[in-house]
């Protein structure tokens, strides 16, 4: 074999070395904050707005909360509503509405046409309920209120 034919083969086999070396040198990653990393089982963490979402017993005619309330008997009309300011109009806005025993009550969903996109819900079992709002499948807003049971 001749020299340049040696080198070529040993260039050859040295890159295809290199190559190989998928993982490369460890590059240290800058240390965040924690908000929407995954907290060790899969899961993201999620960071809602607390005004996102409000729960009441009564609108207006914009449909903003005009009696606010966080306690309500079986039976009794429950409104969550949802300020549009930020987002854009048409876009989906879903509620699900879980009881304290894991199972979802309602799920709901309508597209923002106004400054307030309202739901509502007359719940029958007594217990907490929370209610998640996610707008264009992404969850903004968690309210929780009770349900209780009517005296005789």
């Amino acid at each position: 074999m001749n020299t340049t034919l040696r080198m070529s083969v040993a260039i050859v086999i040295a890159l295809t070395l290199v190559a190989c070396n998928r993982q490369g040198p460890e590059i240290p990653k800058p240390v965040g904050d924690g908000s929407g990393q995954d907290g060790g089982d899969g899961v993201q963490t999620v960071v809602v707005d607390p005004n996102g979402a409000f729960v009441g017993a009564a609108v207006g005619a914009a449909g903003e909360i005009t009696t606010p309330q966080r306690a309500f008997n079986a039976g009794d009309t429950v409104y969550v509503s949802v300020p549009s300011k930020g987002r854009r109009l048409g876009s989906p806005v879903e509620v699900f509405w879980f009881h304290d025993d894991g199972k979802s009550r309602k799920d709901e969903q309508k597209r923002i046409a106004g400054s307030f996109t309202v739901f509502e819900f007359q719940p029958t079992d007594p217990g907490q309920y929370n209610v998640e709002v996610d707008v264009g499948g992404r969850a903004i807003a968690l309210v929780d209120f009770l349900v209780k049971q009517d005296a005789p």
